[in-house]
């Protein structure tokens, strides 16, 4: 049986990263240091500091991923200096902020705050270029854990071996993914990316802006909704499900892996504007720069 990739942290790694985070008054302040390059000072002297580098690198490259666990929620500072490891830049949106909140709602049917389960996905796939990784921190867990707000990942290699050895439904889909070109787009931009979702061993794919595409292009869903169908399956048959606590990490390849999130439960203070939420804190790392 196939092991979680997951790493606790030592306790002086840990307060390590405690005591930098601490020296920020805000999130902000943290983003600030991060994009002037200061984030880590100190930390490169601290022994076990290069042994995390190094384990969740490797751990990223085996399997597509590492689960953290024994990190503080702070507002996203532990998970800045968390990201840190894996060396890429941060990528930014507004006022140059890194980290993002994700509160999920029963009211909403935006992706990332749904309480509906979604679907196996890379991020920022219309982009000219995808992030390098996508890491998120869990703020505050679901309060129907752990029947509710399942994490899987599946890694590439091991989803497409599973779909090229399947059914002829799962051949197509391997097919769709490394043959032919497809189109994706998001519900609110006119932007269209047009390519192969699998080059050179790394994937863009969200089958959710795969079907925007295919509307807005007048083109038949039959089949792609088949070779959704097909590749949702095999993911779930080469991923382990997980569950995050208050804290825990996630650090994804959003190159070589596909992430998902089960559907997720509210407890209501006081129906309906007051509820307690799974919470995420997520930021994106891009290449760095030449």
């Amino acid at each position: 049986m196939a092991q979680l990739p997951e790493s606790t942290i030592e306790r002086p790694v840990r307060q390590a990263i405690d005591a930098r985070a601490s020296q920020f008054a805000s999130i902000r302040d943290a983003e600030r240091a991060a994009l002037s390059g200061a984030l880590i000072e100190g930390l490169q002297v601290e022994p076990g500091w290069m042994a995390l580098c190094d384990s969740v690198n490797t751990m990223v490259r085996r399997h597509g991923y590492v689960v953290i666990r024994g990190l503080e929620p702070d507002e996203g500072r532990s998970l800045l200096i968390v990201g840190s490891t894996l060396g890429g830049e941060f990528d930014t949106y507004g006022p140059r902020h890194i980290v993002k909140r994700f509160r999920m709602s029963p009211w909403t049917t935006e992706l990332s705050h749904t309480t509906r389960a979604g679907e196996f996905h890379t991020d920022g796939n219309v982009s000219e270029f995808t992030p390098v990784a996508t890491v998120m921190q869990c703020e505050l867990e679901d309060p129907g854990a752990p029947e509710f707000a399942e994490q899987r990942v599946a890694h590439l290699p091991d989803l497409l071996e599973r779909l090229r050895s399947g059914d002829r439904d799962d051949i197509d889909a391997a097919a769709l993914l490394t043959d032919v070109d497809s189109a994706m787009a998001h519900e609110r931009s006119p932007q269209v990316w047009r390519g192969r979702l699998v080059q050179r061993g790394t994937i863009r794919y969200h089958p959710q802006s795969l079907r925007v595409a295919a509307k807005r292009l007048n083109e038949p869903s039959s089949a792609l909704d088949s070779a959704i169908a097909a590749i949702e399956r095999a993911a779930i048959d080469v991923s382990l499900p997980f569950h995050t606590h208050a804290g825990d990490t996630l650090v994804v390849s959003n190159r070589t892996a596909l992430h998902y999130r089960g559907a997720c439960s509210v407890r209501f203070t006081e129906f309906p504007t007051k509820f307690e939420s799974r919470s995420v804190l997520v930021l994106h790392l891009r290449e760095p720069a030449p």
